[in-house]
């Protein structure tokens, strides 16, 4: 007993330290730990996502429009075809009902040379058959002096025959064109044989308007001497290439 009272008493057991809370991370916390940088990045990017949809909505509105556009053009292309395809066929299937019809290539070009056939047989013009019409070939020497271009009045008697043919055919445009040989001219009117030639070309036109051809069926044009109608240098083939020449196209 006495043994049992002398032992030293046993330490009382001390608790042992509850273990520490692990740290409870709420949103808000996660959210303070991002940086303002993070922060901006993330609404930027948020706020630009409708541009996305918004451009692949105007591109599908224009490609719409582009097909409208497309779509009317083929439209109003296939509309005159079809009328004109619906216009021959009354053509083919009624020829005899077409008023005022033009004659066809042949009877024009045999009316022009029934009307010019005593100038023909005179001499003073020539009738060539061109590819756009016929062609009625003046000598220079009847309309003008040398180095002029002034009509001399005996020029008049056939430019008014001409006139006259050329008046039963209304609907055909006339080309006129002067002709030099290439014998170089510089004076006081004309520098070279272009001013001369353009000259000689637009009195005939003049002409042909102060009695009675409409404008616009009209036309000058001067080429000096680069379309002889002969070759060489010989007085003959110069007398030949100095002329005026009236193109009446079909």
């Amino acid at each position: 007993m006495d043994d049992l009272k002398n032992r030293p008493a046993r330490p009382a057991p001390t608790a042992s330290p509850a273990p520490a809370e692990a740290p409870h991370w709420s949103s808000g916390a996660v959210l303070s730990s991002w940086t303002p940088k993070q922060l901006h990045a993330d609404e930027e990017s948020g706020s630009e996502r409708w541009l996305i949809s918004y451009a692949d909505f105007i591109t599908l509105l224009m490609v719409l429009f582009m097909m409208l556009y497309a779509l009317q053009l083929v439209k109003n292309k296939d509309v005159p075809l079809a009328n004109l395809r619906s216009e021959e066929k009354t053509h083919a299937a009624s020829p005899d009902t077409q008023p005022n019809q033009p004659p066809a290539l042949d009877d024009r070009s045999a009316g022009l040379e029934a009307q010019l056939k005593s100038l023909h047989d005179r001499g003073e013009i020539k009738l060539l058959k061109a590819a756009r019409g016929m062609e009625i070939e003046i000598n220079a020497r009847l309309l003008f002096n040398s180095g002029d271009a002034r009509l001399l009045p005996a020029a008049l008697p056939v430019l008014k025959n001409i006139l006259e043919a050329l008046n039963k055919f209304p609907r055909n445009h006339i080309l006129v064109e002067g002709h030099t040989d290439s014998q170089p001219i510089s004076n006081s009117r004309f520098e070279s044989n272009w001013e001369l030639s353009s000259a000689r070309a637009g009195a005939v036109v003049r002409y042909f308007v102060d009695h009675g051809i409409e404008r616009h069926r009209l036309a000058a044009m001067g080429r000096a001497d680069n379309v002889p109608a002969a070759l060489g240098t010989t007085p003959e083939a110069m007398a030949v290439n100095r002329r005026v020449t009236v193109l009446v196209q079909y």
